[in-house]
């Protein structure tokens, strides 16, 4: 069996969102952003979900979401913490492909320092670099890693489907 879905991974503010939209819209696939479709689900914030139900349950949510869309032909921007889930990322790359898009902690800092829709932006700057920090050899992992400063989405665009193609090949 093919794997057809395509997971975009990443420290939030990297542009999963934007990268996805563009690359699904060029591919002709659906485009799905876990953390919008997990806020419609439940109808909840992000944030209220943290609040309410904790990181833990939200990470559940996340699984559970990127499970319902595993093997579909979609793109789909994961949440950053998703890759902290042994079986999330087990049932991504089992069906589809696992990107991560990648950028230092400075200029993501930069992106995402004011964003009071994050809940993780309040621990402040090294609490969230040290998470970052935690992070980076499970982002590594990925099936393809991009490196995404100083390009355009559109740019990072081309770098996936140029990826994807020699992954389809071997």
């Amino acid at each position: 069996m093919r794997r057809r879905s395509i997971f975009l991974t990443g420290f939030m503010g990297v542009g999963k969102t934007t990268i996805g939209r563009i690359l699904a819209e060029s591919l002709n696939i659906e485009f799905i952003d876990l953390d919008e479709y997990i806020t419609a689900k439940e109808k909840k914030e992000i944030k209220d979900i943290f609040l309410e139900n904790g990181e833990a349950a939200f990470r559940g949510m996340e699984a559970e979401a990127a499970a319902e869309w595993t093997g579909r032909d979609a793109v789909v921007a994961t949440g950053g913490g998703i890759i902290e889930s042994p079986e999330a990322v087990k049932s991504m790359k089992e069906k589809g492909y696992v990107i991560y898009l990648q950028a230092s902690f400075p200029i993501l800092y930069e992106r995402i320092k004011g964003d009071k829709t994050r809940p993780l932006t309040a621990v402040g700057k090294e609490a969230l670099e040290e998470r970052f920090t935690q992070r980076i050899t499970l982002y590594e992992k990925a099936d393809i890693v991009l490196n995404t400063e100083n390009k355009t989405p559109e740019q990072v665009v081309n770098d996936i489907k140029t990826s994807l193609a020699d992954k389809r090949k071997t």
